[in-house]
């Protein structure tokens, strides 16, 4: 096993090489006193395990992580620094963000023992096939393919189960573009939704989502379907006055249909915004806030449009049980909600853990892997069938 260590400091390097060479007597040990000796090093000979101290002159440990993860680094790493440990977290969520293997974090002065522990998770990392790497920047289709896609009808909504968190009764649904490709198979919004909102085509992208919502309406027995529409959809010319229109032929729509906000997308136009948002109210449709909590206007949002229920972000769910910080978030996010007697959705939940804890933050409704994953709106009756036993069998 090869193992870099890069640290700054001359005594604290040779104690820390030694402290390694005697932990692991089957590995070679090299050292690099700075971030940029450290590459030049691993240009020639790529170590297994990186040792890596934050602080050090000309390039610090944490820029020189950044580059590490442009050379699609796989090993394992351990964090070696006295670094204070919201320093040491917000380093490891971005090396995890940048696919990078943090095995742990060494505490100067290290002890041998937690030395041979981090080294045997390394090799314990090392020896386990991993599986290949996503690429850090994601191939967006063309417009020219997007056209097409339009012409051809290949963007299809794919509808995700939203059930009642006490009881798990199935109460809702979200509407979620997927692409049909021919060739290249069933494609997710991260390949050609921002390509879709370049073009200005997100408004005819919503209308169609929508229609294909009426012209299923049985497939729901009247559970409620969200569609998601960015703020500049909602102001767009046209688009209240076709869904009112709509309505006037399907007059039941506004039992089944609303709408989901990204609240990442800040609403600059606060007049347009309410008078299409009070339009849609007065005619039944209902407004529901998304992603909450990740970007600058959550609460001036909550202010001005007439939301009737808010969706916390995947995100924090996801952080759960590792993050404090993400608990504290929710909690708070679920108590803002009841005090203004928002519904709240949480997404993202993937485990049992997450399903549990959410219930006993008092959360209302539930959507996620683990409740069942975006499908056809044909398969929603035996997605229905099969959560109704595992229900039964897990006794939720």
């Amino acid at each position: 096993m090869n193992i870099l260590l890069v640290e700054d400091h001359p005594f604290q390097q040779q104690v820390l090489r030694n402290q390694l060479e005697r932990a692991a007597t089957d590995s070679c040990v090299s050292v690099a006193s700075t971030g940029k000796e450290a590459l030049a090093q691993i240009n020639i000979t790529l170590p297994d395990v990186l040792v890596c101290d934050l602080n050090m002159p000309e390039m610090d440990g944490i820029t020189f992580l950044s580059h590490l993860a442009k050379l699609s680094f796989n090993g394992a790493i351990i964090i070696s620094s006295a670094a204070s440990p919201d320093v040491i977290k917000s380093v490891s969520q971005m090396c995890k963000s940048y696919q990078l293997k943090v095995i742990g974090c060494l505490e100067k002065p290290a002890r041998h023992e937690h030395i041979q522990s981090l080294l045997g998770l390394a090799k314990q990392y090392l020896s386990t096939p991993q599986p290949e790497q996503a690429p850090h920047s994601v191939h967006v289709l063309s417009e020219q393919v997007l056209n097409m896609a339009f012409e051809h009808q290949w963007l299809v909504p794919y509808y995700q189960p939203i059930v009642d968190i006490r009881t798990g009764e199935w109460r809702g649904n979200e509407a979620l573009i997927r692409l049909e490709h021919p060739d290249m198979g069933l494609l997710p919004p991260a390949r050609f939704l921002s390509v879709i909102e370049e073009m200005g085509r997100e408004h005819e992208l919503a209308m169609m989502t929508i229609h294909h919502v009426v012209s299923n309406l049985p497939a729901f027995s009247g559970r409620r379907v969200a569609v998601n529409i960015t703020p500049r959809t909602l102001i767009s010319e046209g688009f209240v006055d076709q869904v009112i229109t709509l309505q006037q032929r399907f007059p039941t729509i506004s039992q089944t249909l609303s709408f989901e906000i990204t609240e990442s997308d800040a609403i600059e136009h606060t007049g347009p915004s309410l008078e299409a948002a009070s339009r849609l109210g007065m005619y039944g449709f209902k407004l529901s806030i998304d992603d909450f909590g990740t970007g600058y206007s959550s609460l001036k949002q909550l202010e001005q449009l007439p939301f009737e229920s808010l969706k916390l972000d995947m995100s924090f769910i996801q952080a759960l049980p590792k993050s404090k910080t993400a608990a504290a978030i929710l909690e708070a996010s679920l108590l803002l909600a009841n005090r203004l007697s928002l519904s709240t959705i949480a997404e993202g939940i993937e485990c049992t853990y997450q399903w549990q804890a959410l219930r006993q933050m008092g959360c209302h409704f539930a959507q996620g892997y683990f409740i069942g994953r975006p499908m056809p709106v044909e398969q929603l009756k035996q997605w229905h069938h099969d959560w109704n036993e595992k229900q039964h069998c897990a006794s939720l």
